[in-house]
Protein backbone atom coordinates (compact mmCIF):
# COMPACT_ATOMS: atom_id res chain seq x y z
CA UNK A 1 0.00 0.00 0.00
CA UNK A 2 2.87 2.33 0.90
CA UNK A 3 4.54 1.65 -2.44
CA UNK A 4 1.35 2.56 -4.32
CA UNK A 5 1.07 5.85 -2.43
CA UNK A 6 4.72 6.66 -3.17
CA UNK A 7 4.33 5.92 -6.91
CA UNK A 8 1.21 8.06 -7.05
CA UNK A 9 2.98 10.96 -5.33
CA UNK A 10 5.97 10.84 -7.72
CA UNK A 11 3.62 10.62 -10.72
CA UNK A 12 1.74 13.74 -9.62
CA UNK A 13 5.03 15.57 -8.96
CA UNK A 14 6.25 14.66 -12.43
CA UNK A 15 3.11 16.06 -14.05
CA UNK A 16 3.51 19.32 -12.13
CA UNK A 17 7.14 19.65 -13.28
CA UNK A 18 6.16 19.07 -16.92
CA UNK A 19 3.44 21.70 -16.68
CA UNK A 20 5.93 24.20 -15.29
CA UNK A 21 8.69 23.40 -17.81
CA UNK A 22 8.72 26.11 -20.56
CA UNK A 23 10.29 23.62 -22.95
CA UNK A 24 7.17 21.49 -23.15
CA UNK A 25 5.00 21.78 -26.23
CA UNK A 26 1.91 22.99 -24.32
CA UNK A 27 3.55 26.20 -23.08
CA UNK A 28 2.67 29.34 -25.05
CA UNK A 29 5.20 32.14 -25.52
CA UNK A 30 3.73 35.58 -24.91
CA UNK A 31 4.37 37.73 -28.03
CA UNK A 32 6.81 40.57 -27.41
CA UNK A 33 8.48 43.28 -29.51
CA UNK A 34 12.04 44.22 -28.54
CA UNK A 35 13.39 46.35 -31.40
CA UNK A 36 12.79 47.79 -34.86
CA UNK A 37 15.60 48.45 -37.37
CA UNK A 38 16.56 50.59 -39.22
CA UNK A 39 15.55 53.76 -37.44
CA UNK A 40 15.12 55.98 -40.51
CA UNK A 41 13.47 55.71 -43.91
CA UNK A 42 12.10 57.42 -47.02
CA UNK A 43 8.94 59.53 -47.18
CA UNK A 44 8.08 57.58 -50.35
CA UNK A 45 8.14 54.15 -48.70
CA UNK A 46 9.88 50.87 -49.64
CA UNK A 47 12.16 50.95 -46.58
CA UNK A 48 12.73 47.37 -45.42
CA UNK A 49 12.06 47.10 -41.67
CA UNK A 50 13.05 44.25 -39.39
CA UNK A 51 11.06 43.88 -36.17
CA UNK A 52 12.65 41.67 -33.53
CA UNK A 53 10.94 39.90 -30.67
CA UNK A 54 9.31 36.56 -29.91
CA UNK A 55 5.98 34.80 -30.23
CA UNK A 56 5.34 36.07 -33.76
CA UNK A 57 3.55 33.95 -36.36
CA UNK A 58 5.53 31.35 -38.25
CA UNK A 59 5.76 31.69 -42.04
CA UNK A 60 3.17 28.92 -42.51
CA UNK A 61 0.66 30.67 -40.24
CA UNK A 62 0.03 33.64 -42.51
CA UNK A 63 -3.24 34.60 -44.14
CA UNK A 64 -3.83 32.79 -47.42
CA UNK A 65 -7.53 33.56 -47.91
CA UNK A 66 -10.55 35.53 -46.84
CA UNK A 67 -11.51 32.99 -44.18
CA UNK A 68 -8.12 33.38 -42.49
CA UNK A 69 -7.89 37.16 -42.84
CA UNK A 70 -6.45 37.68 -39.35
CA UNK A 71 -3.93 34.85 -39.35
CA UNK A 72 -0.26 35.76 -39.16
CA UNK A 73 1.62 38.84 -38.04
CA UNK A 74 0.59 42.35 -39.07
CA UNK A 75 2.38 45.65 -38.48
CA UNK A 76 1.15 49.21 -38.09
CA UNK A 77 3.34 52.32 -37.86
CA UNK A 78 1.56 54.86 -35.67
CA UNK A 79 2.26 58.57 -35.16
CA UNK A 80 0.39 61.09 -33.04
CA UNK A 81 -2.05 61.77 -35.89
CA UNK A 82 -2.13 58.80 -38.28
CA UNK A 83 -1.43 55.12 -38.83
CA UNK A 84 0.01 53.21 -41.80
CA UNK A 85 0.31 49.52 -42.57
CA UNK A 86 3.75 48.03 -43.11
CA UNK A 87 3.48 45.27 -45.73
CA UNK A 88 4.80 42.03 -44.23
CA UNK A 89 7.10 39.82 -46.29
CA UNK A 90 5.93 36.33 -45.31
CA UNK A 91 8.95 34.36 -46.49
CA UNK A 92 11.34 36.51 -44.44
CA UNK A 93 9.23 36.45 -41.25
CA UNK A 94 9.13 33.86 -38.46
CA UNK A 95 8.54 33.52 -34.73
CA UNK A 96 11.33 35.92 -33.65
CA UNK A 97 11.45 38.32 -36.61
CA UNK A 98 9.05 40.18 -38.90
CA UNK A 99 10.19 41.81 -42.14
CA UNK A 100 7.96 44.44 -43.72
CA UNK A 101 8.11 47.27 -46.26
CA UNK A 102 6.91 50.76 -45.47
CA UNK A 103 4.41 52.69 -47.56
CA UNK A 104 4.64 56.37 -48.51
CA UNK A 105 4.23 58.33 -45.28
CA UNK A 106 4.55 61.97 -44.19
CA UNK A 107 7.69 63.01 -42.39
CA UNK A 108 7.14 62.16 -38.72
CA UNK A 109 8.14 59.79 -35.92
CA UNK A 110 6.23 56.49 -35.70
CA UNK A 111 5.94 53.74 -33.11
CA UNK A 112 5.55 50.10 -34.10
CA UNK A 113 2.43 48.15 -33.17
CA UNK A 114 2.29 44.42 -33.97
CA UNK A 115 -0.66 42.03 -33.97
CA UNK A 116 -0.41 38.24 -34.03
CA UNK A 117 -3.41 36.34 -35.40
CA UNK A 118 -5.52 39.48 -34.99
CA UNK A 119 -4.54 40.07 -31.33
CA UNK A 120 -2.49 43.26 -30.69
CA UNK A 121 0.66 42.89 -28.64
CA UNK A 122 0.13 44.93 -25.49
CA UNK A 123 2.07 48.10 -24.72
CA UNK A 124 3.67 46.36 -21.72
CA UNK A 125 5.13 43.77 -24.10
CA UNK A 126 6.35 46.34 -26.64
CA UNK A 127 9.88 47.42 -25.74
CA UNK A 128 9.17 46.60 -22.08
CA UNK A 129 6.37 49.15 -21.96
CA UNK A 130 8.46 51.97 -23.45
CA UNK A 131 6.64 52.07 -26.79
CA UNK A 132 7.99 55.52 -27.67
CA UNK A 133 11.57 54.62 -26.91
CA UNK A 134 14.14 54.75 -29.70
CA UNK A 135 14.18 50.93 -29.79
CA UNK A 136 10.55 50.84 -30.97
CA UNK A 137 10.52 54.04 -33.04
CA UNK A 138 10.88 54.66 -36.78
CA UNK A 139 11.60 58.10 -38.21
CA UNK A 140 10.49 59.10 -41.71
CA UNK A 141 12.80 61.88 -42.86
CA UNK A 142 13.38 63.89 -46.03
CA UNK A 143 17.15 63.74 -45.52
CA UNK A 144 16.92 59.94 -45.85
CA UNK A 145 14.82 60.13 -49.02
CA UNK A 146 16.42 59.70 -52.47
CA UNK A 147 15.15 62.22 -55.02
CA UNK A 148 14.88 62.49 -58.81
CA UNK A 149 15.58 65.92 -60.26
CA UNK A 150 15.50 65.16 -63.98
CA UNK A 151 15.11 62.43 -66.62
CA UNK A 152 16.79 62.73 -70.03
CA UNK A 153 15.61 62.26 -72.69
CA UNK A 154 11.94 62.87 -71.95
CA UNK A 155 10.75 60.38 -74.57
CA UNK A 156 11.90 57.45 -76.66
CA UNK A 157 11.09 53.98 -77.90
CA UNK A 158 11.17 51.02 -75.47
CA UNK A 159 14.82 50.12 -74.95
CA UNK A 160 15.98 53.75 -74.81
CA UNK A 161 18.82 54.57 -72.42
CA UNK A 162 17.70 57.21 -69.92
CA UNK A 163 19.75 59.26 -67.47
CA UNK A 164 18.33 59.83 -63.97
CA UNK A 165 19.80 62.74 -62.02
CA UNK A 166 19.16 63.58 -58.39
CA UNK A 167 20.12 62.73 -54.84
CA UNK A 168 21.09 59.08 -55.30
CA UNK A 169 23.36 58.73 -52.19
CA UNK A 170 25.53 55.96 -53.70
CA UNK A 171 27.52 54.80 -56.70
CA UNK A 172 27.12 51.11 -55.86
CA UNK A 173 24.70 48.65 -57.47
CA UNK A 174 24.38 45.07 -56.24
CA UNK A 175 27.14 43.76 -53.98
CA UNK A 176 30.27 44.33 -56.04
CA UNK A 177 31.65 46.96 -53.63
CA UNK A 178 31.47 47.16 -49.85
CA UNK A 179 31.00 50.94 -49.59
CA UNK A 180 30.04 53.79 -51.85
CA UNK A 181 32.83 56.24 -52.72
CA UNK A 182 31.26 58.73 -50.26
CA UNK A 183 31.66 56.20 -47.43
CA UNK A 184 27.98 55.26 -47.15
CA UNK A 185 27.02 51.60 -46.81
CA UNK A 186 24.08 51.74 -49.21
CA UNK A 187 23.31 50.18 -52.61
CA UNK A 188 20.85 50.65 -55.42
CA UNK A 189 18.50 47.66 -55.42
CA UNK A 190 16.18 48.32 -58.38
CA UNK A 191 15.19 50.97 -60.90
CA UNK A 192 11.68 51.09 -62.36
CA UNK A 193 10.05 52.77 -65.32
CA UNK A 194 6.32 52.33 -64.96
CA UNK A 195 5.93 48.80 -63.65
CA UNK A 196 8.95 47.43 -65.54
CA UNK A 197 12.63 47.23 -64.58
CA UNK A 198 15.08 49.72 -66.00
CA UNK A 199 18.32 47.77 -66.39
CA UNK A 200 21.56 49.23 -65.00
CA UNK A 201 23.78 46.39 -66.20
CA UNK A 202 24.91 45.98 -69.81
CA UNK A 203 23.63 42.54 -70.97
CA UNK A 204 26.08 39.61 -70.68
CA UNK A 205 28.50 41.69 -68.61
CA UNK A 206 29.15 43.04 -65.13
CA UNK A 207 29.54 46.58 -66.46
CA UNK A 208 27.10 49.38 -65.73
CA UNK A 209 25.73 51.76 -68.35
CA UNK A 210 26.68 54.55 -65.98
CA UNK A 211 26.52 55.28 -62.25
CA UNK A 212 28.42 58.08 -60.53
CA UNK A 213 28.31 60.72 -57.84
CA UNK A 214 28.90 64.33 -58.85
CA UNK A 215 31.29 64.70 -55.92
CA UNK A 216 33.07 61.72 -54.28
CA UNK A 217 31.94 62.93 -50.86
CA UNK A 218 28.44 64.08 -51.85
CA UNK A 219 24.99 62.58 -52.36
CA UNK A 220 24.05 64.03 -55.76
CA UNK A 221 24.72 61.95 -58.84
CA UNK A 222 23.33 60.21 -61.90
CA UNK A 223 22.62 56.75 -63.25
CA UNK A 224 21.94 55.44 -66.75
CA UNK A 225 19.56 52.56 -67.33
CA UNK A 226 17.91 50.81 -70.27
CA UNK A 227 14.12 50.79 -70.37
CA UNK A 228 12.38 47.44 -70.82
CA UNK A 229 8.95 46.24 -71.90
CA UNK A 230 6.90 47.20 -74.95
CA UNK A 231 4.25 49.47 -73.43
CA UNK A 232 3.64 52.72 -75.31
CA UNK A 233 2.46 55.59 -73.16
CA UNK A 234 3.33 57.62 -70.09
CA UNK A 235 5.63 56.39 -67.32
CA UNK A 236 6.82 57.41 -63.89
CA UNK A 237 10.40 56.56 -62.90
CA UNK A 238 11.72 55.51 -59.49
CA UNK A 239 14.60 53.69 -57.82
CA UNK A 240 14.98 51.92 -54.49
CA UNK A 241 17.96 51.94 -52.12
CA UNK A 242 18.62 49.50 -49.29
CA UNK A 243 19.63 50.30 -45.69
CA UNK A 244 17.73 53.19 -44.05
CA UNK A 245 16.65 54.85 -47.29
CA UNK A 246 13.97 53.40 -49.60
CA UNK A 247 12.09 54.57 -52.70
CA UNK A 248 12.98 57.80 -54.49
CA UNK A 249 10.73 60.86 -54.44
CA UNK A 250 10.36 62.85 -57.68
CA UNK A 251 10.81 66.61 -57.52
CA UNK A 252 8.28 68.71 -59.43
CA UNK A 253 10.85 69.63 -62.07
CA UNK A 254 11.11 65.92 -63.03
CA UNK A 255 7.59 66.01 -64.54
CA UNK A 256 6.35 67.38 -67.85
CA UNK A 257 2.96 67.65 -69.56
CA UNK A 258 2.71 65.64 -72.76
CA UNK A 259 0.84 66.51 -75.96
CA UNK A 260 -2.02 64.35 -74.63
CA UNK A 261 -2.20 66.60 -71.55
CA UNK A 262 -0.81 63.85 -69.31
CA UNK A 263 1.64 64.48 -66.45
CA UNK A 264 4.58 62.15 -66.91
CA UNK A 265 8.30 61.62 -66.28
CA UNK A 266 8.99 59.70 -69.49
CA UNK A 267 6.97 58.86 -72.58
CA UNK A 268 7.46 55.94 -74.97
CA UNK A 269 6.38 55.98 -78.61
CA UNK A 270 6.18 53.55 -81.51
CA UNK A 271 8.66 53.54 -84.38
CA UNK A 272 7.73 53.50 -88.08
CA UNK A 273 10.51 52.08 -90.25
CA UNK A 274 8.88 51.75 -93.68
CA UNK A 275 5.72 52.38 -95.71
CA UNK A 276 4.88 50.37 -98.82
CA UNK A 277 3.93 51.23 -101.53
CA UNK A 278 5.11 54.84 -101.61
CA UNK A 279 2.50 55.89 -104.20
CA UNK A 280 -1.22 55.39 -104.79
CA UNK A 281 -4.36 56.62 -106.51
CA UNK A 282 -5.86 60.01 -105.75
CA UNK A 283 -9.21 58.20 -105.64
CA UNK A 284 -8.07 56.19 -102.63
CA UNK A 285 -8.46 52.51 -101.98
CA UNK A 286 -4.72 51.82 -102.05
CA UNK A 287 -3.68 49.21 -99.49
CA UNK A 288 -0.51 50.27 -97.70
CA UNK A 289 1.71 48.34 -95.31
CA UNK A 290 3.34 50.17 -92.43
CA UNK A 291 6.32 48.43 -90.88
CA UNK A 292 7.81 49.29 -87.52
CA UNK A 293 8.08 48.40 -83.85
CA UNK A 294 6.01 48.72 -80.70
CA UNK A 295 2.57 49.09 -82.23
CA UNK A 296 1.12 48.64 -78.76
CA UNK A 297 -2.65 48.83 -78.22
CA UNK A 298 -2.79 48.53 -74.43
CA UNK A 299 -4.44 51.91 -73.84
CA UNK A 300 -5.97 52.75 -77.24
CA UNK A 301 -6.48 51.07 -80.61
CA UNK A 302 -3.82 51.97 -83.16
CA UNK A 303 -4.86 54.80 -85.47
CA UNK A 304 -3.23 55.58 -88.82
CA UNK A 305 -3.31 58.99 -90.50
CA UNK A 306 -1.90 59.78 -93.93
CA UNK A 307 -2.11 63.49 -94.46
CA UNK A 308 -5.30 64.36 -92.62
CA UNK A 309 -7.13 61.15 -93.43
CA UNK A 310 -7.74 58.25 -91.07
CA UNK A 311 -7.07 54.77 -92.43
CA UNK A 312 -8.90 51.57 -91.54
CA UNK A 313 -6.50 49.00 -90.12
CA UNK A 314 -7.06 45.61 -91.71
CA UNK A 315 -4.68 43.38 -89.80
CA UNK A 316 -1.08 42.96 -88.97
CA UNK A 317 1.90 42.58 -86.76
CA UNK A 318 3.02 45.42 -88.94
CA UNK A 319 0.06 47.51 -90.09
CA UNK A 320 -1.90 46.96 -93.29
CA UNK A 321 -4.37 49.77 -93.86
CA UNK A 322 -6.55 51.47 -96.45
CA UNK A 323 -8.02 55.00 -96.38
CA UNK A 324 -11.55 55.70 -95.19
CA UNK A 325 -11.97 58.24 -98.01
CA UNK A 326 -10.06 59.25 -101.17
CA UNK A 327 -6.91 61.25 -100.52
CA UNK A 328 -7.10 64.77 -101.93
Amino acid sequence: MGHLWLLGTWGLWGLLLCAADPRTGDSKIIPKVTEIIPKYGSINGATRLTIKGEGFAQANQFNYGVEDAELGSSVQLVSSFRSFSCDVERDASHSTQITCYTRAMPEDSYTVRVSVDGVPITENNTCQGHIRSRACSFYVKSFKTPTIRSITPLSGTPGTLITIQGRIFTDVYGSNTALSSNGKNVRILRVYIGGMPCELLIPQSDNLYGLKLDDPSGDLGSMICKTTGTYIGHHNVSFILDSDYGRSFPQKMAYFISSLNKISMFQTYAEVTAISPSRGSIQGGTMITISGRFFDQTDFPVRVLVGAEYFHIVFGSGLDAFPTAPLQ
